[in-house]
Order: structure tokens, then sequence, then C-alpha cells
């Protein structure tokens, strides 16, 4: 993974590493925060979305909470519309809920994920969202 920049323009945390391609389409950025430890089952993360930048579709076994902190992004759960999600909104994914999340595709987005285990696993990927998807009708 490649390392980014320390910090860029309105965001707390440092940029990180570059997100891998398999898991993500476009330029994005993840810095662990902090890891699951024996006192927590979770794990939080920043992550730098540029413009137009996804995650694949993927769900959580134990659910995960995102908190908007900077820009513009989308935010879809299977079968559902796409909603604009915006600095300062935060999402409450249930566990097992087919979803993606991203960068509009006129603002960067970054956001605090913070991810609850089940056993070892925290996350499953999918397949990646395609254009299509990604460029339907934002609610």
């Amino acid at each position: 993974m490649e390392k980014a920049e320390n910090k860029t323009e309105n965001t707390i945390f440092p940029k990180g590493e570059k997100a891998p391609a398999e898991t993500f389409t476009g330029t994005v950025y993840v810095q662990p925060l902090a890891p699951k430890t024996e006192n927590n089952n979770f794990s939080i993360a920043s992550v730098t979305f540029e413009p137009g930048a996804r995650t694949n579709w993927h769900n959580h076994p134990a659910g995960q909470t995102i908190l908007v902190t900077m820009g513009k992004g989308l935010y879809q759960e299977k079968g559902k519309p796409i909603k604009t999600i915006n600095k300062g909104d935060v999402i409450l994914c249930n566990p097992d809920i087919e979803h993606w999340h991203g960068a509009s595709s006129e603002s960067p987005m970054t956001h605090v994920v913070i991810t609850n285990y089940k056993g070892d696993s925290q996350v499953n990927w999918l397949k990646p969202v395609t254009d299509e998807e990604y460029k339907a009708d934002a609610k």
C-alpha cells in the first residue's frame, strides 16, 4: 500500500495509505485509528474518498457506524435508493445489510468508520459498484 501525504485540508486525521483496488473503485485512503483489542470488539478508521471513489458492495456481520467528517458522499443499501450524505451525518449499518458508500462525483468525502467484529470477521467484500449503479439518482 502506498503512503499518502500527511494531512489534507479540512481533515483531522492523516490520509493514511492507499486502499486496495480489489475492494474500492477510484482513489481511496485508509488511516487506521484504533484496532480491535481485548478491551473492545471493534476497530476505528478514517477513510478518505476522492471524487467518484467508492467501496465495493459489502456487508458487516456485526454492523458498522459511519460518521461523515468532511465533504459530500453517497450511501446505498441493496434494493433502496442512494442517499446523499454530508459532513455531520451518522449512518448506522445494521448487521449483514449489503451496502456501499463513497464520495459524490463532485466532492471528496471523509468518514470515520466504527466496525464491529463477529468472531474474527468484520467485513464481507462483494462485487464492485458499477458506474450505472453509482450514477443512479441520489435522494
